[in-house]
């Protein structure tokens, strides 16, 4: 998919009614710009601390979480009580985007349509439910309207359904809790919806709607099916920045809880017999099944990875995400009902967090094998003996991969936090790279990235650049780089530049070591000694170019003794 436009027309935080942000000009505007949309370039949205740039991301997961809730059929009661199709926050907006309907054709411009999701807010002329029209390439004729909402009782989600996304995926370095709140109340979707299916003892294959939510735990199965699946020239970067070779070894834990005298597995039965066929040994007790999984020098638990689970990368992914859902079924009805009506700040508090005992699925000895830098030893290290920016480098990329055939967006909040300088300098090349190593189609997927990083910046289109601000009434605007009054090229802009230019920060040094330099007063230099004396002080800082600045200053002094 790739994004058109977004306007706000009702409050949503800093973000005002009337907030607009055009990503890309139409194709019938703009012809040139198809080349643009087949290539690999990230959005990034680039603003000071509070300027409002992580709240689009929250937006467009709200959006698309009440999109998913009006169209989807496989909701649990106490659900359905408190979901009203005309209550949405933002309550009012226009989306538009490019999608293809037709998954199994070429993703390319040709086979686009172009979707427009509008919702108002409810009035006497209005119901306030979200309406989805759209138009066929090359998008001249009328717009065809499609049903948003699920008709009751209905056994197939409603028609708008073929219009979203197959993935919105969330992921946050810093814990975003706005951003992860429509993500978690879709994980309690999804457990109801497998509790149903075992009550019902119906057929269960994969999560009804399309938001995903990347956390610590969810990051493991992500670069473990990376590993697994993906050549060795997609995970040169894993091996040349962070030294990891592969995986050692890892064992999966079940626990065989019930649910009205039921095992909860029960639904899950034939995925798990394919981890069985895949195990090197397991061991299956009364409460627990314990798998262990030992990958050798000649591939062989690769191979059976990818016999038992023919339909790639993904397939082995969504299998550990249903079982990490399945982890919520502890959770009391009330407490769901809860976090589904939450339309703001959620605290963790609010939901227990299941001991081990009380799991569903989780990982133990989790081994990968890593090489140190500027040396030939290896060892065998487990996954939370790595440090923040070498696990934060493993999920950006390894989402970013694991998607090679669905169509998606990705909200990126700060993924290069803990990153030091040569990873964020390096991130989008090693991302872009990577991407097409895997042969991947940057038509299917959109990429939204909220950085403070002027090197993520550098690597960025100016149109792909978007600046967020505070105007005089606090309110949120955004800001094309090409757009703004002293407009300038990011893509390959010397980093001091664009911090100068985009944050108002014109120092190459700390604030500390600079108010030595702002210290000195030009005034009440009388002698040469006194230049010395200063010229001394100077030693202890290092080479920048304030310091040659000053020092330039002092020797352009002429003093007659």
């Amino acid at each position: 998919m790739k994004l058109l436009s977004l306007h706000i027309n009702s409050n949503y935080g800093n973000i005002k009614k009337g907030f607009k942000l055009q990503f890309r000009p139409f194709f019938e505007k703009q012809v040139i710009e198809q080349q643009e949309i087949l290539e690999f370039h990230p959005f990034c949205f680039a603003g000071l601390n509070g300027s409002g740039k992580s709240n689009v991301l929250e937006v467009l997961a709200n959006i698309f979480y009440h999109i998913e809730c009006c169209a989807n059929v496989n909701q649990p009661q106490n659900f359905q009580e408190i979901f009203h199709p005309e209550i949405c926050k933002p309550n009012a907006f226009e989306l538009e985007y490019y999608i293809c309907l037709d998954r199994d054709l070429n993703y390319k411009v040709e086979n686009l349509v172009k979707v427009k999701i509008t919702k108002k807010e409810k009035t006497q002329k209005d119901d306030g439910f979200p309406k989805l029209t759209y138009q066929p390439f090359p998008f001249e004729e009328e717009p065809i309207p499609v049903s948003v909402v699920a008709e009751k009782y209905a056994e197939i989600p409603a028609p708008a359904k073929r219009f979203l996304p197959d993935l919105i995926i969330g992921y946050s370095s810093g814990e975003n809790e706005i951003l992860s709140i429509p993500f978690f109340k879709n994980r309690l979707l999804h457990y109801d919806e497998y509790r149903i299916a075992l009550e019902k003892q119906a057929r269960y294959t994969e999560p009804e709607s399309s938001l995903l939510y990347i956390d610590y735990e969810m990051s493991q199965a992500v670069l473990l099916v990376n590993l697994i699946f993906q050549s060795n020239e997609v995970l040169t970067p894993l091996t040349e920045e962070l030294g990891i070779l592969g995986m050692t070894r890892f064992r999966m834990n079940l626990n065989l809880h019930t649910h009205n005298n039921r095992h909860i597995l029960d639904e899950y039965h034939n995925v798990i017999e394919a981890f069985k066929r895949c195990a090197t040994t397991f061991y299956e007790e009364d409460h627990r099944l314990t798998l262990d999984f030992w990958f050798d020098p000649n591939g062989n638990m690769k191979k059976a990875f990818h016999k038992n689970f023919p339909g790639g990368i993904f397939q082995l992914f969504q299998s550990f995400q249903i079982l990490y859902t399945l982890n919520h079924h502890s959770i009391k009805d009330y407490i769901k009902s809860d976090v589904y009506q939450s339309r703001g700040f959620y605290t963790e508090g609010k939901v227990p967090l299941p001991e081990p005992e009380d799991k569903i699925f989780y990982f133990l000895d989790y081994f990968i094998n890593k090489k140190h830098k500027n040396s030939t030893e290896e060892t065998s290290l487990l996954m939370k003996n790595l440090s923040d920016g070498e696990q934060q480098f493993l999920h950006t990329l390894g989402i970013c991969l694991m998607l090679k055939n669905k169509s998606a967006l990705l909200l990126l909040d700060e993924p290069e936090t803990h990153f030091n300088p040569s990873w964020r300098s390096k991130f989008i090349s090693i991302l872009k790279n990577s991407l097409n190593y895997s042969q991947s189609n940057h038509l299917m997927r959109e990429i939204l990235i909220t950085s403070h990083s002027p090197f993520i910046i550098s690597d960025c289109l100016p149109n792909n650049v978007v600046l967020f601000d505070k105007d005089e009434t606090g309110s949120t605007t955004a800001t094309k780089v090409t757009d703004l009054e002293n407009s300038f090229n990011t893509y390959g802009t010397s980093v001091e530049l664009i911090l100068e230019r985009l944050f108002n920060y014109d120092q190459s040094i700390g604030d500390l070591a600079n108010s030595e330099l702002e210290g000195i007063n030009f005034e009440k230099i009388k002698t040469k000694a006194d230049i010395n004396e200063i010229k001394t002080k100077l030693k202890k800082l290092g080479e920048s170019i304030e310091k040659d600045m000053i020092l330039a200053r002092l020797n352009r002094i002429n003093l007659e003794n």
